[in-house]
């Protein structure tokens, strides 16, 4: 079975030393997530949802007087650390509704069908590998510029709220 809690992948651990090193920043760090949690009370479609993500990261960063790229990259960070958190959760919910898919579909997956809880490992995995490309590569188009680590840290935070939202949508059965 996939375990995100213990791994990260090697970009997140990256911007955590460049961007979460408290020696480095100037002040601490004011993250709120329950911005987000409000935000996401009583919304129900994927995009209100989706709205929802950032406004931490944002706040942080507005009450941080003069933030640094390094501060600003660690209110995204603190935000990705969230979401990863929250995103392990519907892991783990997502996992027992596919395994109980598996049961309802056990005659189609006998002669054959794919089970929906290695479906949802694999995909998963492939998120994974995925997201810290994806995140390299729109840190590697800000080579030479101070905001790199910014875009980087915010293209994570983006990243793992959305699946996030998505592995809660599929715990919840919803389309």
């Amino acid at each position: 079975m996939l375990c995100l809690r213990p791994s990260m992948p090697r970009l997140a651990l990256i911007l955590m030393m460049l961007a979460a090193p408290a020696s480095l920043t100037a002040q601490p760090i004011p993250f709120h997530p329950e911005k987000i949690e409000d935000c996401l009370s009583g919304k129900k479609a994927g995009p209100q949802r989706e709205a929802c993500i950032g406004l931490a990261a944002d706040l942080c960063r507005r009450e941080t007087k003069g933030a640094t790229e390094v501060e600003a990259a660690a209110c995204m960070a603190a935000e990705a650390n969230w979401w990863r958190d929250r995103m392990g959760n519907a892991y783990e919910a997502a996992m027992k509704e596919a395994a109980l898919r598996d049961v309802e579909f056990a005659k189609s997956i006998s002669q054959g069908a794919p089970r929906m809880t290695e479906d949802l490992e694999k995909m998963q995995e492939a998120w994974k590998d995925w997201s810290e490309k994806r995140c390299f590569f729109e840190s590697m188009r800000r080579r030479g510029k101070p905001d790199r680590m910014v875009v980087a840290s915010e293209c994570l935070m983006r990243r793992t709220a959305e699946e996030a939202l998505l592995l809660e949508d599929v715990a919840a059965r919803k389309r």
